[in-house]
């Protein structure tokens, strides 16, 4: 039986669910392209087709599409730059275009962690942009681990208008992660599943936490299992600090200990009504946010964007560097950019948009570059700037995307016509950014 809504403390961060999409085995052969997800039936989608011209956002998909799939070397860019774009399209088309890039996403060719990056970020726009549509694919998805996270992700994004169903789609990840046949993302996946049951339903965090810790109490490497631990202990401290502690005493690595101890220091911390002023509470708050743990963030967005939140904001952020896989989601980095552009001016609201924007280049070449453009801070644009040129040559792309994007802006078929002597994996990144123009 579903209990009744809780009702909830302050919020920490959502769970970053790519991890548990890292160890997904491929079974397929090496040279050959997973079969497509079967036929589904997704709703309409509320948007039309935006198109410039004879072009299109799911004309300009589905060319890269057909590059990726007759050029192998272009199936990682295509893997990782259509994912947050596809949720967008209409679903007219929409549902094919999504699986077939599911078909490429999938091939041997492309390594697990980017295939991770991109089904986090597909689920991550689809759970905003068209829940519905979110769940059904992720209940298409054939790799356990993979749906599970998706399913979470969904199941957030009914927190606010259905409950039932949020915890419904909780009950479906969990059963899809039992599925998974390797041991260590078998785990992963139970360990978010849980932190969700603690943030969501009374009634399942108990045994989602057990059900859990029995699962890393398998693993024999210490370093995956301390990291598990630490997560089941921050679930654990959001209703049994007791137990949270327990966990925490367990893990072996001083690092993670900290970090397990921030978590509860914080847990404990936004759990009580101070009988302090503000600056004091967030004098608190701050100091138990451990650097570079994005579980702090939802927390201190809760308070006025002072100095202080927006400098303890800063070394909360995941750490940036040109090939990094920044652990935050997107729509995260949205909200925290929307909460900067209300802040105060000053030298902490500019060096905390210009980290923003870095980390969205990570994730989005143009909306990552645009931020840049806003910034107040000549500083920061040049810092955002430098930064994207360092992401392109890190991915070895041979796109000169802030040029292409220049030109997009005036007219996309100019630019479209440049991408035409382009290398295939150019050619197909430079289209699906092409496509993110046309869809704004």
């Amino acid at each position: 039986m579903f209990a009744a809504q809780p009702t909830r403390f302050i919020r920490t961060a959502s769970v970053l669910l790519s991890g548990l999409l890292l160890c997904a085995p491929t079974v397929w052969a090496q040279n050959d392209l997973p079969p497509a997800a079967p036929p589904s039936t997704l709703p309409p989608a509320p948007a039309t087709e935006p198109a410039t011209g004879a072009l299109s956002a799911s004309s300009l998909v589905g060319e890269a599409l057909t590059i990726a799939r007759q050029n192998p070397e272009a199936r990682v860019v295509v893997t990782r730059t259509a994912a947050a774009l596809l949720p967008r399209l209409p679903s007219s088309t929409r549902d094919a275009l999504s699986r077939r890039w599911l078909g490429i996403a999938l091939s041997p060719l492309v390594p697990r962690e980017v295939r991770s990056d991109a089904l986090a970020a597909f689920f991550d726009v689809a759970a905003k942009a068209d829940p519905v549509y979110g769940r059904q694919f992720a209940l298409l998805t054939p790799d356990p681990a993979a749906r599970a996270g998706g399913l979470i992700r969904v199941s957030r994004a009914y927190d606010q208008t259905n409950w039932t169903l949020a915890d419904t789609l909780l009950g479906q990840a969990i059963s899809a992660a039992r599925q998974e046949p390797a041991l260590l993302p078998r785990a992963r996946s139970l360990v978010f599943a849980a932190y969700r049951a603690s943030e969501l339903n009374p009634a399942r965090q108990t045994d989602a936490l057990r059900e859990a810790l029995s699962q890393v109490n398998l693993i024999q490497a210490p370093r995956e299992r301390d990291a598990l631990l630490t997560e089941l202990a921050g679930a654990a401290a959001r209703f049994d600090l007791t137990q949270a502690r327990s966990l925490a005493d367990r893990i072996t690595d001083p690092n993670l200990k900290n970090l397990a101890g921030a978590r509860i220091g914080l847990s404990e911390i936004s759990q009580t009504t101070l009988q302090k002023s503000t600056a004091d509470r967030v004098q608190a708050l701050a100091t138990a946010a451990a650097p570079y743990d994005a579980r702090a963030l939802p927390v201190l967005m809760q308070l006025p964007a002072g100095p202080d939140v927006l400098r303890a904001m800063a070394q909360t952020l995941p750490p940036i560097y040109p090939s990094a896989r920044p652990a935050i989601e997107t729509s995260q980095l949205e909200s925290l950019w929307d909460y900067t552009s209300k802040a105060p001016a000053g030298i902490y609201r500019d060096q905390l948009q210009s980290r923003l924007a870095r980390l969205m280049v990570t994730k989005d070449l143009w909306r990552g570059r645009d931020w840049g453009k806003q910034l107040s801070w000549k500083g920061g644009r040049v810092q955002v700037g430098a930064f994207l040129k360092s992401v392109l040559e890190a991915r070895q792309s041979q796109l000169g995307a802030a040029q292409l994007q220049d030109t997009a802006q005036k007219s996309v078929q100019v630019a479209y016509n440049q991408t035409r002597t382009l290398a295939p994996a150019a050619r197909a990144e430079a289209l699906l950014l092409l496509a993110g123009q046309v869809l704004g």
